[in-house]
């Protein structure tokens, strides 16, 4: 009986394991995904048996890195404030002190990451504003509040249920603005005019003890830290002497009449255990792309002449922070250091080894991306160039540069033009020669190198700009990072008025469509000093700067400094011509209201097109919607003048979103189909925007508006509140609808909510559409709907034509990113379900949209803290391109109408090839066999 009951089990277990193996052979095949933990902020190395590195970052992750395998496991806490991380404790476990009302306080296994304690703390004393610190020792939580008035407060919980143990005020008159304090090892220590009072928060006394300091008699602009590794030392900094002192607190002395070790005041400093009983403090400076090391016995102050001297650096980062250093003992010390840069690159050495790995945890702070297209390959140019040569453009300008042919041929004119036809086929004869020869060196034309264009449009690059001031060229079908610059730390994104967050718009002037012509892209940012403008001009394949004409050079800066603030700046997207080098213009509108173009030597091209040029300016500070027209003025300049406004009610909402369409947009369908085989046009007007305020009404309950805008003219053509509704909003505005998801307050649920505008039966213009003539009132068909998540992220698909379906992407709170068909939130959606509205494909009303499983184009591979989506349409009409952006990197590709336009992967060659072959032969046969028997016909 047990050998079938184990025979049974088997064969269940058999079973559910095809079961779980079902498409297992295209997981990773199209897609990958890239996990990031961001700027450590605490960062603290294991047990030496761990060989783990556990790190504490800004963007609420708590993780752990092995010394040679990298990333072991990570958590993610809270977004914003409420899983922001206070304390980084590692022990025999890890404990997290993260939030501030309620704190939470976490402790996670340290070899596999899962949590074995979760407590959480609320008090009255958490609420009060001001600067907290937060320290362990023996089990007990200290919490000192330093911005009290002429006290300090500290407060102690228990670090393994959260009970407050005791709260106490300590006098400090002496406090001021100027007052430097910290919290090391138990000891409060502060520093104030050249004078360090300590206190010990674990004895009763409740006075500070003064340490006396005649060494800083001569030192200014003193500044007080902690130093990585050591419970009870730290550091005294004058900027004016440029030095800095180093002493330990042990013990609490009543005078240090010289500091231990005296270093410079740019050097990078750490602890670590050198012997049994002696603290080694580690000295870096830093110079061009080396540290230079040098360690020193805390107790002697003496040099340790075997400790490396020297540190190598990658040269794509900036200034270098050591966040921990450990050495393992033994006969030969193995010393680590694990650094980070301002530039969020964090990396791991062993001094005698050099560097192990690192991480671009820039990557996790993307604000601005774009996919384009690849270069031809060398073989797809050489034949390009044959039949249409751009080189003519080249030579307009004395800044462009021509290109010669090897033998000295012209490449202008009659014979230039056959010369390169007969080099072209030259190559590709060589190159089917080699093929047929089984040789892989390819047949070039030139010295190019790099990813190339493929035959669907499938290979892309990716180009993500970083808030922290890094630029990053992908390869959308590895992931590999191509190229990166770092820009200069003068320069940095603009600030988004309405959510605070970090931006850099960013412009394709450019693509890769006009070979010899290299792509170009423009990049917005500010002056950290002056507040103005500055575009910085690169090449998006390379990485590579260019100049104001859009060509590579080495010599150029790649920044332009606008000179003035700018209020609003968008591309035009009027068609690129030779006389302007295919380049687009910007429209830039500055802080004053006067309208510039850029670049300045095409202006008299984009000139003529700029009585049909409009743009509108939301304002959230203030509520105020401007739209602006232009024209050209006598002098050969652009002048911009003010036709509209909107004003919402000042001080009672704000507006938070804003969504306009996609230009790269195409609407295949002018109408619907109907039942009756009638046809509903749909209002599609490109000039329309939409508007999302919220605010807050006399009775204290959230309110939402929404509001449709016709920009060139500013008439309102639809608007909505929803009341007890608040953000997060995330709203989506393509052909004739719009979608947003919103928190209901009152039903505490999300909701998503569709609006699609149609004309009526009778279309108004078939040719194009006018925002000056009369207004047309749309017919307008809304409907909400309730989901069970919570939205993070929100975008639809888009493809060269428009003949594909559109689905709706949602980045979910829970990672996984959900593929919506638009049937689901469409708002005719009928409560009853009527013949009609089947025929017309029209699926009946559910209050619930579904999340099923299958839809999660991610499947388990979680996608955490998303930011935005980026969609890209690629070659085949059937497929987009999907790249999700947050701290973690996520790219594949849908097909929401399936791939009609690509063959299957299990398609059949040989089979349809023999029945090709077989009925080729037949019919061949059954020609000869009619023509003979129609002969013998005739002679009978």
């Amino acid at each position: 009986m047990s050998r079938i009951f184990v025979t049974l089990l088997f064969l269940k277990c058999s079973l559910l394991s095809l079961c779980l193996g079902l498409y297992e052979d295209q997981i990773g095949k199209f897609d990958w995904r890239q996990q990031y933990v961001g700027q450590p902020i605490f960062s603290q190395f294991g047990e030496p048996d761990t060989g783990k590195v556990y790190v504490a970052t800004e963007k609420n992750v708590v993780a752990a890195f092995h010394w040679k395998r990298g990333l072991v496991w990570r958590q993610v806490l809270e977004r914003g404030d409420q899983g922001a991380i206070n304390l980084l404790y590692v022990g025999p476990e890890v404990l997290t002190v993260s939030g501030s009302n309620p704190v939470y306080v976490r402790k996670w296994d340290a070899n596999y990451g899962f949590i074995t304690m979760d407590a959480t703390i609320q008090s009255k004393h958490l609420d009060s504003p001001g600067d907290k610190k937060w320290s362990l020792k023996s089990g007990i939580l200290y919490q000192v509040h330093l911005n009290l008035p002429s006290q300090i407060a500290v407060s102690t919980y228990s670090a393994y249920g959260g009970a407050e143990l005791s709260y106490r005020l300590i006098p400090s008159q002496w406090v001021s603005k100027t007052t430097r304090c910290i919290v090391i090892g138990g000891l409060l220590a502060c520093l104030q005019d050249k004078v360090l009072r300590v206190i010990d928060m674990c004895e009763e006394d409740s006075s500070f003890k003064i340490v006396s300091l005649p060494f800083l008699e001569q030192w200014s602009d003193l500044d007080i830290g902690l130093i990585n590794g050591a419970k009870k030392v730290i550091e005294i900094t004058s900027s004016s002497e440029g030095k800095k002192a180093i002493f330990s607190l042990d013990g609490i002395p009543e005078e240090i009449v010289k500091p231990s070790i005296i270093v410079a005041s740019n050097a990078l400093v750490s602890a670590i255990q050198w012997e049994k009983n002696q603290l080694g403090i580690i000295s870096a400076v830093q110079s061009e792309n080396s540290l230079q090391l040098a360690l020193h016995l805390l107790d002697s102050g003496d040099n340790v002449a075997e400790f490396p001297s020297e540190l190598q650096l990658p040269v794509t980062v900036g200034k270098v922070s050591i966040q921990a250093s450990h050495c393992v003992p033994g006969k030969m010390k193995s010393c680590m250091l694990f650094l980070s840069s301002e530039d969020h690159t964090i990396m791991l050495y062993q001094l005698s080894a050099g560097l192990i790995w690192s991480r671009e945890e820039a990557l996790s702070s993307i604000v601005s991306v774009e996919i384009l297209e690849l270069p031809v390959s060398d073989m797809d140019a050489v034949i390009e160039n044959s039949f249409d040569s751009k080189e003519d453009a080249l030579n307009k300008r004395q800044h462009f540069y021509k290109a010669k042919s090897d033998l000295g041929v012209s490449s202008t004119g009659f014979m230039g033009m056959l010369w390169r036809r007969l080099s072209s086929q030259m190559l590709q004869i060589r190159a089917l020669l080699m093929k047929a020869l089984g040789v892989e060196d390819p047949v070039t034309g030139g010295p190019r190198t790099g990813p190339v264009r493929d035959g669907f449009g499938l290979h892309r690059m990716i180009v993500a700009a970083s808030s922290v001031g890094k630029l990053f060229g992908i390869d959308n079908l590895s992931g590999e990072i191509i190229w990166q610059r770092r820009l200069e730390p003068k320069y940095i994104p603009l600030q988004d008025k309405a959510t605070g967050s970090k931006h850099m718009p960013l412009f394709v002037l450019r693509t890769t469509s006009h070979f010899p012509l290299p792509a170009h892209c423009a990049l917005l940012l500010k002056d950290r000093n002056t507040g103005e403008g500055v575009l910085y001009l690169f090449n998006p394949m390379s990485g590579q700067h260019m100049s104001e004409y859009g060509f590579d050079e080495v010599a150029s800066p790649g920044y332009y400094p606008l000179g003035y603030s700018v209020t609003q700046c968008s591309m035009l997207h009027y068609q690129a011509s030779e006389e302007t080098v295919f380049l687009k213009g910007l429209l830039i509108l500055d802080s004053k209201g006067a309208a510039h173009l850029y670049p300045k030597w095409i202006s008299n091209t984009l000139m003529d097109l700029a009585d049909h040029t409009f743009l509108y300016v939301a304002d959230p500070t203030t509520g105020v919607l401007s739209g602006f027209s232009f024209a050209k003025t006598s002098n050969q300049e652009i002048s911009a003048k003010h036709v509209w406004e909107v004003v919402l009610p000042p001080g009672t909402q704000q507006i938070t979103a804003v969504a306009s369409k996609n230009p790269m947009e195409r609407v295949n369908s002018q109408g619907r189909v109907l039942a009756d085989r009638s046809v509903l046009y749909k209002y599609i007007n490109p000039n329309l925007v939409a508007f999302i305020s919220q605010g807050v009404d006399p009775v204290h309950k959230h309110f939402l508006n929404l509001y449709l805008i016709d920009v060139v003219s500013g008439t309102i053509v639809f608007s909505l509140t929803h009341k007890r509704a608040k953000g997060p909003v995330h709203i989506l505005h393509s052909e004739n609808w719009v979608v947003y998801s919103y928190y209901n307050d009152k039903s505490r649920r999300t909701e998503v909510a569709s609006l699609e505008l149609y004309e009526g039966k009778v279309q108004s213009n078939s040719t194009a559409f006018s925002s000056v003539t009369t207004p047309l009132q749309p017919i307008v068909e809304r409907q909400a709907y309730i989901l069970p998540a919570v939205v993070d992220a929100m975008k639809e698909t888009i493809t060269e034509k428009g003949i594909t379906s559109k689905h709706i992407l949602m980045a979910l709170s829970t990672g996984g990113i959900l593929e919506l068909p638009w049937m689901f939130v469409d708002p005719r959606r009928p409560i009853m379900a009527m013949s009609e509205m089947r025929d017309e494909g029209v699926i009946p009303y559910i209050p619930e949209l579904p999340i099923p499983m299958d839809a999660i184009i991610n499947y388990n591979k979680t996608v955490m803290q998303v930011n935005g989506i980026h969609t890209s349409p690629s070659g085949l009409e059937s497929t987009c391109l999907v790249f999700v952006y947050g701290l973690d990197l996520f790219y594949t590709r849908v097909a929401p109408s399936k791939t009609f336009d690509l063959l299957k992967e299990d398609f059949d060659h040989f089979l349809i090839s023999a029945v090709l072959l077989g009925l080729t032969v037949a019919s061949y046969l059954t020609r000869k066999l009619s023509a003979r028997k129609a002969l013998k016909q005739a002679w009978k």
